[in-house]
């Protein structure tokens, strides 16, 4: 979707992603209408920075998968100023195999 907003119109993509769920091979057009309607900004996050999240998150007790973690990731990563702004981060998704996670977190 990012290349899709810098384009502002829906693209395909070649995206290689530990986070499959957010890459998906082109933007669709109704998805790619809505989100120019109430999105204001797309951040974006690499490999390893999902990769730290997922292991982070781990640590605590939680199994997310890795397009689950983005939005985490780009919170610990600093992505985005949050001084003075109470946030709220929706972490989701437990489809991830044992032996992708153990890849992830070692």
């Amino acid at each position: 979707m990012y290349r899709s907003f810098c384009e502002n119109k829906p693209v395909f993509m070649d995206a290689k992603s530990i986070a499959t769920g957010l890459a998906p091979p082109f933007a669709g057009s109704n998805s790619f209408q809505i989100c120019k309607q109430h999105v204001k900004e797309i951040l974006l996050v690499s490999d390893d920075e999902i990769k730290a999240a997922v292991s982070m998150l781990y640590k605590i007790g939680l199994v997310v998968e890795p397009s689950g973690a983005a939005a985490f990731a780009a919170i610990v990563g600093e992505k985005i100023n949050l001084e003075g702004k109470t946030v709220v981060v929706i972490i989701t998704g437990g489809n991830v195999s044992p032996e992708e996670l153990c890849h992830i977190i070692h």
